[in-house]
């Protein structure tokens, strides 16, 4: 009985699913690989093919694709994989996978019509959800110590290149540098000869010194020797 009832099950049930061609086998490595890099950088990624691969010609053997860089360093909008082709394990040559790439995450717009100058703070913008290719630079947080570098109207994403850093040192300013060492650490009176914000790098003259040095804003009078 048990035999007879598997002679009514159709054959195509037993059927395997068919073998991906190199091409499928290409594309799927470029958007694996996409993947894995986007998640490096936070958010949600969804990527499609923007054109069929073409792979090579080549002679009989075991074709296997290695993905090596992309493209862009975000992977967004339209951009390639570039992916290294392989026959029985030997690299005979290199090929392109054409991807297009959207983010899905929330970005931060202004709340209404704010003036160059502004402090940017959290009750400034809000949080809106956004699905596609971001303005580059996209903020997904309110970063301290920065305002408006220009006027921007209500309802715009706002962007790094929108901020500038807010100077907490001023040029001719008193300025305490700290550098460390091997565990040693040494403080200076210097001068500033440029003016910058927490973070950013300023131009500082030592008494004595041939000439100025650079380091970065750690507060107001205060910087540090990277």
């Amino acid at each position: 009985m048990r035999g007879a009832a598997l002679l009514l099950i159709p054959p195509a049930l037993f059927a395997q699913a068919p073998t991906p061609s190199p091409a499928e086998r290409l594309a799927d490595t470029a958007l694996a690989f996409a993947k894995v890099e986007a998640e490096k950088l936070g958010g949600a990624h969804t990527f499609k093919v923007a054109q069929p691969p073409r792979v090579p010609a080549l002679r009989k053997g075991v074709l296997t694709f290695e993905a090596v860089s992309l493209s862009k360093r975000e992977p967004l909008g339209r951009f390639f994989v570039i992916l290294a082709v392989k026959l029985d394990g030997d690299r005979v040559g290199m090929v392109r996978v054409d991807l297009e790439g959207q983010w899905t995450g929330t970005v931060l717009r202004a709340k209404g019509d704010l003036t160059r100058k502004t402090e940017l703070s959290a009750d400034q913008v809000e949080a809106s959800s956004f699905t596609g290719v971001p303005p580059e630079g996209a903020l997904l947080q309110v970063p301290e110590g920065r305002r408006l570098m220009r006027s921007v109207v209500s309802g715009k994403i706002i962007t790094r290149a929108d901020l500038e850093a807010i100077p907490v040192i001023q040029n001719g300013d008193h300025v305490r540098l700290t550098g460390s060492k091997e565990g040693l650490t040494i403080t200076v009176d210097t001068t500033a000869r440029s003016q910058g914000g927490l973070g950013d790098r300023v131009r500082l003259e030592a008494p004595g010194a041939r000439r100025p040095v650079s380091a970065i804003v750690t507060g107001p009078g205060e910087a540090k020797l990277q």
